[in-house]
C-alpha cells in the first residue's frame, strides 16, 4: 500500500536490523514496553511472529517506508481480536523511529491502514488505547478519528506506577 509519501508493505525477515533498531529504543517506546526486544534474538522471534500474524489473517502489520529512504522508519497495523457475524474488529498500534517523528508520518499511515480496513478486510471497528499521560497519542487519535471509550477506562501497571489506561475506538463512516 502507499500513500502520499509512505510505503506500508508487510515486513520480511531481512528487515531484521532496522526492526531490532526501532524496538530495542527503550526510550522511544517508553509505553509501549511491551514490545521493546532486548536482543536481536527477541527482535527475530517478534518479527516472525508479525509475519506470521499476517500469514494466517490474524493481524496486519506494516513496515512504514519513505518513499525516498530505503530503510524502515516504523510500523503500523491491526490484529483482529474478534469476528463478529457483521464483520472483524481489529486493535490498531503504531511506532515509529524518533527522528520522523511530529512529521505527520503516523497519521498518514493510520489513516491508510484504517481505509483498508474499513474498506477491504471487513472490519467494523478498531481500538486502539493509550496512557492517559501520553497526550501526543492522543492527539494522533483524535486527527484520525477515534473517539474515547468512557466506559472502557481501565489502569496498567507502568514503570512502577498503577496508571489509567483509556481505549479509543472507530467505526466506518
Amino acid at each position: 500500500m502507499e500513500t502520499e509519501r509512505l510505503i506500508l508493505r508487510p515486513y520480511e525477515e531481512n528487515d531484521l536490523a532496522d526492526y531490532y533498531r526501532i524496538l530495542s529504543d527503550r526510550g522511544n517506546l517508553y509505553y509501549l514496553d511491551d514490545i521493546v526486544t532486548e536482543t536481536p534474538e527477541d527482535a527475530l522471534t517478534s518479527l516472525r511472529e508479525a509475519i506470521a500474524l499476517m500469514d494466517s489473517g490474524d493481524a496486519r502489520r506494516f513496515a512504514i517506508v519513505l518513499k525516498n529512504h530505503p530503510r524502515i522508519i516504523g510500523g503500523v497495523g491491526y490484529d483482529i481480536t474478534d469476528k463478529t457475524p457483521l464483520g472483524r474488529i481489529g486493535h490498531m498500534g503504531w511506532f515509529l523511529l524518533p527522528e520522523f517523528q511530529n512529521k505527520g508520518y503516523i497519521t498518514e499511515a493510520a489513516r491508510r491502514i484504517l481505509a483498508y480496513a474499513f474498506e477491504e478486510d471487513n472490519c467494523i471497528k478498531i481500538t486502539t488505547g493509550c496512557f492517559k499521560e501520553n497526550i501526543p497519542t492522543q492527539k494522533v487519535m483524535a486527527k484520525l478519528g477515534f473517539v474515547q471509550e468512557t466506559d472502557k477506562i481501565n489502569t496498567r501497571w507502568h514503570d512502577g506506577k498503577m496508571k489509567e489506561r483509556l481505549e479509543f475506538a472507530i467505526t466506518p463512516s
